[in-house]
């Protein structure tokens, strides 16, 4: 069994990305719209934005309050749209329940779409088109298979989840890379059989050591987006029991250390190579 390490892959891309950035002559600018104080959210994207000026981009955090509507914000992204200044911005999630998120990600001008969620984006990577912005989750599940040299192609993938924001492009770039992909949830029939075929397994519905053994195909790559708190323990955990999974898995990512650190550093990958796309515009 070999760890999936996204703490040691994200510094190699943050080392390659410092360079990249050394070699632009204007600072790439990320700009952050946060609705409300969720302290997770609060200290997610605080993170973010150390992370990005410790690699030499800048940026603002614009901070709505809890009560916004769906037209404040459209009116700030309207402005970041139209802002020459600002290469990339993003819309931290959840939002409040009041605020309409799909209306909100829709009107994300594409190419500033650092995060990857807006649904033109998600059509261009459906396409295999280059131009294609993927969700930093997804990016950054790709890129740990990829810094492992592990080879989809062929392979019988199965997703559980059907989220947006990782599961739907997830698929869309598994797809274009020839894996063989299925997605499961709530209403799948025979949930385990379909995951025991699964040269790749991931999974990203947040609830705590939900697969066991009995779930997993011996030798299969364990992906786990999961990043839940155990309530026996209260340890952050996985959407897989580890202790269990490892065993029989031929790769597997940890939880915390695995997806979680590739994410922010996929978000600010979208954000260099956006920049350097604006220099040809």
């Amino acid at each position: 069994m070999i760890i999936l390490d996204g703490k040691i892959t994200s510094q190699k891309i943050i080392d390659s990305l410092k360079i990249e950035i050394s070699n632009l002559n204007f600072t790439p600018i990320l700009d952050i719209i946060i609705v409300g104080n969720d302290p997770s959210s609060q200290k997610y994207v605080a993170m973010k934005q150390e992370k990005a000026q410790s690699i030499g981009i800048g940026g603002e955090i614009h901070q709505l309050s809890q009560d916004s509507t769906t037209e404040d914000i459209l009116s700030l992204i309207q402005n970041l749209n139209q802002d020459q200044k600002v290469n990339a911005f993003m819309v931290q999630l959840p939002l409040p329940p009041q605020i309409d998120t799909q209306k909100v990600l829709s009107s994300i001008n594409p190419q500033k779409d650092a995060d990857g969620l807006s649904p033109f984006n998600l059509g261009l990577l459906f396409q295999k088109k280059s131009t294609g912005i993927a969700s930093a989750t997804a990016l950054g599940i790709i890129l740990l298979l990829e810094e492992y040299q592990i080879d989809i192609s062929g392979k019988n993938t199965v997703i559980i989840g059907r989220s947006p924001e990782v599961s739907i492009p997830l698929f869309a770039l598994l797809m274009a890379k020839n894996a063989t992909v299925t997605i499961c949830h709530t209403k799948t029939q025979n949930l385990k059989e379909i995951c025991q075929k699964a040269d790749i397994l991931i999974s990203s519905i947040g609830k705590p050591n939900f697969f066991g053994k009995d779930f997993i195909k011996p030798n299969a790559i364990i992906i786990d987006v999961g990043f839940v708190a155990d309530p026996t323990t209260g340890k952050t955990t996985g959407d897989f029991d580890y202790d269990q999974v490892a065993p029989i898995s031929s790769f597997i990512t940890p939880v915390p250390g695995g997806v979680g650190p590739m994410t922010i550093t996929s978000l600010l990958y979208n954000t260099v190579q956006i920049a350097k796309q604006s220099i040809l515009l």
